[in-house]
């Protein structure tokens, strides 16, 4: 970035110069900018999954004690109901032949087949 190659350069002439004080001062500023930048970084992660979560959220269909994502022309599913409820992951839901029902393997909540 450019900024931090100014300071960096701004920080080498201080302290050639002898201007300790100064030079900290240049050094602090850096170590700021840098915790501002993770900061930035995190913020944007974290504004991106809210985006990804509400994205899920509008797209997604409660039918048959389970949720649906319906988009357009794709149909996916069905994913475990308590888990959305309770902790907002979308967990799919595995078919069991021998009892022709869908299981969660997180909370292990069980649900006849659906159409």
């Amino acid at each position: 970035m450019a900024i931090f190659d100014e300071l960096k350069s701004v920080g080498k002439i201080l302290q050639e110069a002898g201007k300790i004080e100064q030079y900290k001062q240049i050094l602090e500023v850096q170590e700021k900018l840098l915790e501002m930048q993770k900061k930035i970084t995190d913020l944007e992660s974290e504004n991106k999954d809210l985006k990804e979560k509400l994205t899920t959220k509008e797209n997604l269909k409660y039918r048959n004690n389970a949720y649906w994502i319906d988009e357009k022309d794709k149909k996916e599913g069905p994913f475990c109901s308590r888990c959305w409820d309770d902790e907002k992951k979308l967990m799919r839901m595995h078919y069991l032949t021998h009892s022709q029902s869908y299981y969660c393997c997180k909370c292990r909540v069980g649900i006849s087949k659906v159409e």
